[in-house]
């Protein structure tokens, strides 16, 4: 079944001229039906205003979740471009503390130097910087 009804906007208004001009600019290759576009608009609007009588503070927590959305989202691009250079700067500082291995004949201080490398070994090196 097939409904028609003419729709009518009075171009003085400013919510009734700017819906015009969407609909009048839509690009026709991209959205090739105008009555599909009103449907999904009036659909949407209808739903958005029952979530709204549902919950009233609706609007808000959306608000708020797109925010915390693009902190996080801002917050993550940062970390991924700044983490490259941080690791290696940190396991340079990491790994400069320990003392460069001498080879010695002796076995005295063969044992000594092991004890000190086993001492300041890659396995005592706290990697779980995101804690600090």
């Amino acid at each position: 079944m097939i409904w028609s009804t003419n729709l009518r906007f009075n171009l003085d208004k400013s919510p009734y001229r700017e819906a015009y001009g969407y609909l009048k600019n839509m690009d026709r290759k991209t959205y090739k039906s105008i009555n599909k576009a009103v449907a999904i608009a009036v659909c949407e609007h209808f739903k958005r205003l029952e979530k709204s009588k549902n919950d009233p503070y609706f609007e808000t927590r959306e608000r708020e979740d797109n925010f915390i959305n693009r902190i996080v989202q801002a917050v993550g691009n940062a970390v991924e471009k700044a983490m490259p250079s941080f690791m290696s700067a940190y396991i340079t500082a990491k790994l400069a503390d320990i003392p460069s291995p001498v080879i010695n004949d002796t076995v005295s201080e063969n044992s000594v130097l092991k004890e000190e490398i086993s001492d300041t070994s890659a396995d005592n090196i706290d990697f779980d910087f995101v804690g600090e």
